[in-house]
């Protein structure tokens, strides 16, 4: 019995030895975190724009939603945009609003929109929305 308690404080100790470094447990931080390591699937860095109290007025419900919608929107610019700049804005004010614009193709007719949905369900639970719009024709490159 012995030897089985020595083996599972073993395994124990190997286990917490391989976890993951502490994770940035702030909004602010986590949103920075995301931006920053979809640099590398981009190939190139977004612009991003926090404004607000975010770290202090966002409930943690929302605090959850609201890093997964940007990852979101980020994978899809890095799957289907062609974009070549993209910019994240998150606005804490009355409500809690995620912006991200790129100069990439737009979302063709025949596409999936299992992102899109995704995003919309999340902004949904919240009592929110979520719009996608093409820029208006003067703002394209």
């Amino acid at each position: 019995m012995d030897d089985l308690d020595d083996t599972v404080r073993q395994i124990r100790s190997t286990v917490f030895a391989w976890r993951e470094p502490e994770v940035e447990e702030s909004l602010r931080g986590r949103l920075h975190v995301l931006v920053d390591a979809a640099t590398e699937h981009l190939a190139f860095a977004p612009s991003v724009r926090l404004d607000g109290l975010l770290d202090t007025a966002v409930d943690d419900e929302t605090a959850e939603h609201v890093p997964a919608v940007v990852q979101e929107a980020l994978s899809n610019v890095a799957r289907h945009a062609r974009s070549t700049e993209t910019a994240v804005r998150v606005d804490v004010g009355d409500a809690v609003t995620v912006r991200m614009d790129d100069d990439g193709v737009g979302i063709g007719a025949d596409g999936r929109r299992s992102g899109l949905r995704n995003m919309a369900e999340r902004a949904a639970a919240l009592g929110g929305e979520c719009a996608v719009e093409p820029r208006p024709a003067e703002e394209r490159p």
